[in-house]
This record gives C-alpha cells, structure tokens and sequence, in this order.
C-alpha cells in the first residue's frame, strides 16, 4: 500500500526558506500535454503517469480517482517537460526526464513523492528510461546520441553508451539483468553488455526511426517499434532478427509486454486510424483492437496479472484501462479540458469564441465556433464566459486570415510543415523555417488585419510573430505547453488569440507579445481567467482547476496550492478586466478597479506571486495512521497530526474532520474517560492534535487542516475501511434523513410568478420519501410552498433542520424560485413576501443559509435551482448571479455537498411538457426509478447522482444548462437512494 506524501521536510526547515517565485499553473483532474509513459505498480493497485505538462499523476487502478500529483521544478515555456519516466520494479524509485535545465534524471522516492538524488551525464533532453528487473540499475537515453547507465543505490554513473548516429528514444533491460538495447532515429538497433558496457552487436532492419524496446520477461525475445510502422521480434541472447511480428496504419511509439510473455500492446502514432492493438508472440496474431483514441498514444502498460492494459493519450490526454480478452473499458482517466483546435475574434472586438472540435486540416480555419467569451459588456472590459455558439452561422468572427491586399501567407503542401511562405502578388518573397526543438512545424497561421504581422503557431507551444517585409522574428509569445492550432487577431490588430493542444485559450498584446489572459474552461462549464500576475475571474468553482506551484529548487519536489487558497488576495475580476484594457498595465488596471468599486468593498491592494510565501497557509503532516489507506474493524480510530508554519506567521488552530463534518472526539486514551476529548498544542509556529472518532460508516474519510490568520491549509486525507457492525441497507440500525424543501411559484408581487417551482419542492420532498425504510430507518421532511414560504418561514425551517439532524443523519435542503444580488453584491433567496426595493428587510440572506448548512453535523447537500434569467424559450429562474454566494460554500472544510441547477449566467430551465425544472426532473428520473445506478448494485451514490443529472439535463436543454455538484475531497463517495 502506498504511503502517503510526506511533509516531513517542512517539519525540520526554518520558516521563510522558500525561495523561488511561485508559478500560476493549471490542474484539470488530469493530463493536459501529451502522455509520454505510463506504468502500473507491482501489485496492479496503482497507474503512474508522466506528461509533457511537467507533472506525474498517480491514480488508483481499481476505482480510477486520481490519488497524487508529483511536482518537481518548472519554469514558463519547456523547461521541467517530462519525456521519459520509469517506476522501478519493487515500487520504491521513480525515474523520470525530459527537458531539464541540467538535463538531469530526477530519482523520486515514490512512497513519497520526494526527490533523493540529480542523476547528470546527459548533455541534452533525455528521452528514454528504464530500470534493470532487480531494480539496481537504471538505463537512459538522450537526444545527444548516448544511453548512460547508472547504478541506482549509489546514484553514480556506471558506463556510457557510444555509438548511434542519431538521438537515442528507446531503451530496455534485458530479463536477467545482463543486457541492455537501444533504438535509434539512426534506423538502428544496438544490445550492449550491462555489466562491461561492451557493445555486443548492431541489429538492423528497420527503415525508420526505432521508438521503442521491450524484452519480454522469459528472457527469450526483444521487440522494437518504429517509425516504418513495423513491430519487429528479435532473438534476445544474439540479437538475431526471427520475423517482421506486425505491420500496423500508424507509426509504433510504444510497446509494451504482458508478464506472461506472451502478448505486445502497441502505441499509435503518426499515420492512419488510432487503433492499440494486441498481438500474440511469436505469431503476430492481432488479439484485440482497441479504437476508443481518437489521436496519437505514446504510452501504453500492461497490468501485473496479465488481464487488463492502460493506454495514453488521445485528442484529450485521456487515460483507459481495458480488458485484453475483447477491449471493455474498465476506466477512463481524464481532466475535465479538451483541446483547442480553433479560436476567433468577434469583429465588433468584445469577444473571442473557441471550438474544441476538429472539422479540417486548414491551418486557418480547422473546425467550428462553440464557445464565446466575453471581454466588454456595456462598454466595459468584464472578461466571462459567454453563450454557446453553433459554428457562427452569421459570420460574427474572424479566424485566420490568409490575404491582407498583396500580402499573403501559406505553408508548401496546405498542411503542417516546417516551412512558412510569406508571398507579395503571389510570389514567395520569404520563407521562415522551424528550425529549434520547439518550433519543429507550422501549425496554425493568420496575418494581423492591417497587414503588419505574420502570426504562426506551431508545435510544442511555438506561438511566434514575423515581420512580413523581411521575414525576421518579431517577437515569441510564451507561455502555450502544447501544440498551437488555433490564432485569430483582433480588428484593429492589437490582441492576438490562440488555442492549444494544452487546453487553453490565451490573449496576447500584439505590439509586445505580453500574454494578457490565459482562460481555461472545463467540461463541467466551470471556467477561470487569469493575468500572468495570478489576478484572476472565475465562475463558482472555476479556480478549482488553477494553484500556486513553489519550487523549493531541483533537488526537491515543488509545493501546490489551490488557487482559491487565496482568492481574498487574487479573485478580482475588476482587475482582471482593466489588466486587459490597458494591455498588461497592472498599477493602472488595480488603480482603475479601485475608483470603480463605489466604496462597497475594500480597496485591492497589489500583490505579486513573491507575496504568496508571506500568506502561505501552514503544512500538515498525519503521524499515525503512517498509510493513506486504512482498513479496521475497531469502531474507535485514532489520528495523530502535526502542523508546522511555512514562514513567520503562528498557527491559529489544527482540526479534524470525518466525512467532511467536525466531530467531537473521543478522549486519546480507551480507559482514561476523564481524558480530554482532544488533544490540541498550538505553540507558535508549530501544533499538534490527538484525537479520536467513533466510525459509523463502512467507508470514510479523515481529514486534518491548519489555519493562520490568512486562511487554512488544504487538508491532509487517510480513507479509512470500517469492517465492524457496519450499517447496511438490511441493517435494523439506518440514518435518519432530514429533507427541507422550499419552492415557490407564487410570489405576493405577481411579476415574479414562475410555473413549476413549488411542483419541484414538492417532487424532490416525496423522492426522498420514497427512502424511508430503504436507505433511511425514517425521512422527516418539512416542504414550504408559495405562501407558507415567507421570509419567516424560511428561517424557522432552517431552524428546524439544524436542530434535528445528528452525526449519524444524512440533511438536504432544496430551494427553487428566485435570487437576487443587491448592490453590494450581497446574494438574497425571495421568499413568498419579498420586495425587491426591500432586500435587507425582506429577503432571506445567503449567510442564513451558510451558517446552518456548515453547522449541520450530519452529511449535508444543498440543491440550488435559482439561476439567472435570459432569453430562451421556457420559464426562467432568478434576477441575478450567485456565482459569489456558492464560492463562499465551496471549500474543502465546508463539508458540504453543493448541487446548482447551473453555472454562472446560465438559465435554469422549466417546461410545461416537463412539469418540472430540468434539474428537478433529472432528479425524479434519476432516483425515482434508480437510473442514476450506474454500476446496477441497487444503490445510487452521490457521484452516480452528480453523473447522471449533468448528463441528463443537458439533453433536457440541448447542451445550454449545465448543472454543477462540488463535492468536497474529505467527503467519501456515499449513497444518497437505495432498491
């Protein structure tokens, strides 16, 4: 079992030792660059996977939820790209490279996440890794046309391997230990003696670059991949060619073996269908053929038990593990971004639009418009998420232009090429060649509207403008980690757009090449924007997928934090627009969002990523239990932490939570009842806490956070097995559930009168009703329509839940009707008897909600239906954003299941045909008859529900509303109905 990612560094180190300037980053819940290597451990429990998005990200193999994230040093553009990892045999070292700045192999403690040593002897990119089967030696290979082997317990260097041509990619150790063999852009393949580093023989045969080598586990065969699409079986002791084992449409990038020997998984590159296939040795027989990718996979594993392989990559950098007997998808691994094939420029100027689906191989146009975005409204620069689009049917955007006058632009064959042709009347006056590493291929072009810059982007996040005149580099815009496909320049050609393979959109200052923006917006409709300085505007639960990263210098392991870590300091949309105005001006942009707030709120004051090391939260260290995962038959469970202060700023508490609730504990010692219930030290810059909880549930998640004066930690988690009288479906010991429904149709200001609201308070009062005596020993439910829905109401039934509801319980609160932001911002639910003029006197306030919702001590979820109106066809919900209200809601020490009917802006809908809101009916169906129950066990659990209601309203809706559930990472996935 895996051990948890120590913080035992920070425990011993004075405060303020954290010298590097964070970097704004991206985590989407996966991969955003390509998959470069991929590998199960030992026992099959867990996948290991390595990106050029500079991050190594473990995942559990049996459920598919991501467990970690390994960081190590990253500056903006390639350094800290990883292009080669490797896990050793007995799970204790990780391996991996790429491009570093001392081209260095970093070895990882893979319990815990901490670099032990810089393996340097590259003298260039390193390419390739793999470790001896008794995990004592290590090989590697580089684009400087040498392999190095290295004896690991030492971290010395043992030989160097002379002789290719070309950079070296592939390499393998042999079964016993005693060889190792490399694979050449030379067309070559070489097998050396291990021990001696003699060179044994050069094996020849392919007619292309060899990619990838593998020898199979009896010791008998070598494999090779190529470029000539071509998977070759060699003689292992000699090196002898046995046959050409399968020809396959794409170029062959990755090979893998099963432990038995018997079967090879191939990679898909560069050519025709994405297909993996399984082939049988030594026949060649195509087992199986998995076709799920829809782009390149690098990287591909087979699981210890011969039964199930992994494979990476595809359009979104998705991850699947699937059956070797007929291709069945077991998981699928994915963040919640997709590529960017496509960007424009609306030609009024006040908004840029993206397409995440590919139509054509036109450098300046690849595929339609689906999304807008929003830099002006009303006269005013408010970058945020616009509408949906269809392709922009009426030519509202421009996307890359090929023609300025007697100016224009293309590459020789259409196509991506590493060549660009600027032409004046239809002749080539110059031709700009990609000629660096990064810039390896022209892959989308435009010419800025005036006619004054030739704009390319291209591979491996190359985004470069040209003087057309003389074909001389203007400027480099950096900042993209993937492929840029897209890039769209504004009317009066002072903003530049571009779309990448790294999943992002980002705004440029044309004249200097200043990145502006950078928008990332997720599958789940939640989006976040953000200036280079870390300014940023989110919806709701936007900045979920953007964190600070600390390099703590290249021989350690970086530090992460959500961005909403600090959102006091940083989520400023104000900012965030006048940064855009004045084109990356951030003293005017905070002085101007200073004169226009009013005096509502206090003034921004100016921070840089330098002053997060001042404001950091503490870091917590679990003691005991020492493992992640627990397993227990002890209804009493004892958790010892630690916290210590990252720089000069005394720690305020250290507390415990289980299943996302405070709990009360039970005393540090079993026999001592005079014992205090918790054991807490804060002494400065240091604490502690003992305490133990009584488990009710099977399943169940403990988390410990620390707090200074400006905010908490993330927390530390351990997911603890209970295996004692757990309660069950049939068990005679169930929860109570406590359901509060509020809706009104029915307004005492008949302006405000909406159709179906008080239909769907009712429904989800009676859906959960339907529980009692199945999931819940009993339901007790008070539902609030229309008149009885009074400001008074309202508070008296929130007093009535909190009072009610126990540990062991399970709460829901349901709100249908309208909302209202005052001026300030303030977010209000209309009650039956509100008066818009009157907020403060009639409305019911947000905190009235969050105060008993965070207090509860049971399992809570909160279900919001009251959205923002617009025009569409059907009813609409609400008079304002509550964007704001949810944020204050959605934070890991809430505990708090919190489900909206949509994001942001959006409408939530209702329909006559329906008799309900799309929310609500998605609801119905999904609990009512249990079709929420994906994996058909009789029982739907929250992320079942959270699935099939984003999915099911989205149909409802033609893909315009967009339901989120935030659930907290210490809150274990539990049941919410039951057969």
């Amino acid at each position: 079992m895996l051990k948890r990612v120590l913080l035992f560094i920070f425990m011993l180190l004075p405060g303020m030792l954290l010298g590097e300037t964070p970097i704004l980053v991206i985590d989407s819940g996966g991969h955003m660059a390509k998959i470069k290597d991929i590998m199960f451990t030992s026992d099959g429990r867990y996948l290991v996977s390595a990106a050029y998005d500079k991050t190594v990200r473990v995942w559990d193999a049996e459920t598919g939820e991501m467990v970690r994230t390994i960081r190590g040093q990253i500056k903006e553009g390639d350094e800290g790209k990883l292009y080669a990892a490797a896990l050793s045999p007995d799970d204790r070292w990780l391996a991996v490279g790429g491009w570093m700045k001392y081209d260095e192999i970093r070895l990882i403690d893979f319990r815990t996440g901490e670099i032990v040593a810089l393996l340097k002897g590259h003298s260039n990119v390193l390419l390739g890794l793999d470790f001896s089967p008794d995990s004592r030696r290590l090989v590697s290979s580089s684009s400087d046309k040498t392999a190095i082997i290295w004896d690991v317990l030492n971290q010395k260097k043992l030989h160097v391997l002379e002789g290719h041509e070309m950079r070296i990619y592939g390499v393998a150790y042999s079964a016993d230990n005693s060889m190792v063999a490399t694979g050449s852009d030379d067309d070559s393949i070489k097998l050396w003696d291990a021990y001696s580093g003699r060179l044994i023989t050069t094996m020849t045969g392919h007619t292309k670059d060899v990619l990838s080598l593998v020898f199979t586990p009896d010791g008998r065969y070598l494999l090779s991949g190529s470029d000539d699409k071509t998977i070759r079986l060699w003689r292992a002791e000699s090196g002898r060619l046995v046959k050409v084992l399968a020809t396959q449409n794409t170029t062959v990038d990755h090979l893998s073996v099963s432990p038995n020997s018997r079967m090879v998984l191939s990679g898909s590159g560069i050519g025709g269908k994405k297909t993996n296939n399984i082939y049988t040795i030594p026949d060649g027989y195509n087992q199986t053929a998995f076709k799920k990718h829809r782009n390149i996979v690098l990287s591909t594993a087979f699981g210890p038990y011969n039964k199930v392989v992994a494979t990476g990559g595809g359009s979104n950098q998705e991850i699947y593990i699937w059956d070797v007997r007929d291709g069945a998808v077991k998981h699928k691994m994915v963040g919640k971004g997709k590529r960017v094939w496509n960007v424009g420029f609306a030609k009024d100027g006040r908004s840029i639009a993206w397409g995440k689906t590919w139509r054509s191989g036109n450098l300046f146009d690849r595929g339609d418009l689906e999304q807008r975005f929003n830099l002006i409204e009303d006269g005013e620069f408010k970058p945020s998420l616009g509408s949906k689009m269809d392709g922009d049917p009426h030519g509202e955007y421009t996307r890359g232009i090929r023609q300025v006058g007697s100016l224009s632009i293309r590459t020789p064959d259409g196509g991506v090429n590493k060549e660009l042709e600027i032409l004046r009347n239809g002749s080539v006056a110059h031709t700009v060649v990609c000629e660096t590493s990064t810039c390896i291929s022209h892959r989308g072009l435009t010419l800025s509207p005036d006619g004054q810059h030739v704009i390319s982007g291209g591979s491996n996040g190359s985004l470069l403008s040209f003087d057309p005149y003389t074909g001389k580099q203007l400027h480099e815009f950096v900042g993209h980690a993937g492929d840029v496909w897209g890039v769209a320049v504004s009317p009066d050609s002072r903003y530049l757009v571009s779309g990448s393979d790294d999943q992002t959109v980002r705004l440029w200052d044309l004249g200097s090449g200043k990145n502006l923006l950078t928008v990332f917006h997720a599958s789940d409709n939640q989006w976040v924007a953000w200036t280079p300085e870390g300014y940023y505007s989110s919806s709701s639960g936007g900045d979920k997928y953007i964190g600070w990263q600390i390099n703590q210098g290249y021989e350690r392991s970086a530090l992460y934090y959500p961005a909403s870590r600090f959102a006091d300091q940083f989520r400023q949309p104000l900012v965030v627009g006048n940064y855009v105005k004045t084109r990356g001006d951030l003293d005017r942009a905070i002085k101007l969002a200073n004169d226009s707030r009013g005096g509502y709120k206090k003034n921004v004051k100016k921070y840089g990523a330098g002053d997060l090391q001042n404001i950091l939260p503490p870091a917590v260290f679990i003691q005991f239990p020492t493992e992640t995962m627990v397993t227990t038959a002890d209804e009493k469970f004892c958790v010892k932490a630690v916290a210590r202060s990252l720089n000069n700023e005394d720690i305020t508490d250290i507390w415990l939570t289980l299943n996302g609730r405070k709990t009360r504990g039970l005393g540090v010692s079993a026999s001592a009842a005079s014992q205090p219930e918790v054991n807490k030290q804060l002494l400065g810059r240091r604490a502690s806490l003992e305490q133990c909880v009584q488990l009710t549930d099977r399943d169940n998640t403990i988390s410990v956070f620390a707090s200074n004066q400006y905010g908490s930690s993330d927390p530390e988690v351990i997911s603890v097995r209970w295996k004692g009288n757990v309660q069950q479906i049939d068990d005679i010991f169930k929860p109570k559930l406590y359901v509060l429904s509020i809706g009104i149709s029915r307004y005492a200001d008949s302006q405000l009168n909406l159709d179906v609201a008080h239909k769907d308070a009712k429904a989800v009062a009676r859906i959960f009703q339907g529980q009692e005596g199945k999931l819940f020993r009993k339901v007790e439910s008070r539902v609030l329509l229309d008149d009885q829905a009074t400001r008074d109401d309202i508070l008296d039934g929130l007093d009535w839940i909190l009072q009610e509801s126990t540990q062991k319980d399970m709460s829901i609160i349901f709100m249908a009707g309208h909302g209202m932001n005052d001026k300030r911002n303030n977010y209000y639910f209309l009650p039956h008897d509100a008066e818009m003029n009157r907020l403060r006197r009639t409305g019911v306030k947000w905190f009235d909600f969050q105060d008993v919702v965070v207090s509860l001590p049971s399992k809570t979820i909160l279900m919001v239906d009251t959205c923002h109106s617009g025009n569409v066809t059907g009813k609409r919900r609400g008079l304002s954003d509550m964007t704001e209200a949810i944020r204050e809601l959605n934070s890991a020490d809430s505990g708090v299941v919190v489900m909206t009917a949509a994001t942001g802006r959006e409408v939530s809908q209702e329909r006559p045909e329906w008799g309900h809101g799309a929310f609500t009916k998605a609801l119905v169906e999904g609990l009512g008859s249990l079709d929420a129950d994906y994996n058909r066990n009789g029982i739907v659990e929250i992320k079942e529900l959270d699935l099939f209601i984003t999915e099911r309203v989205k149909a409802l809706t033609g893909g315009s509303q967009h339901p989120t559930t935030e659930i907290p990472q210490t809150l274990p996935n539990f049941p919410v109905a039951a057969r």
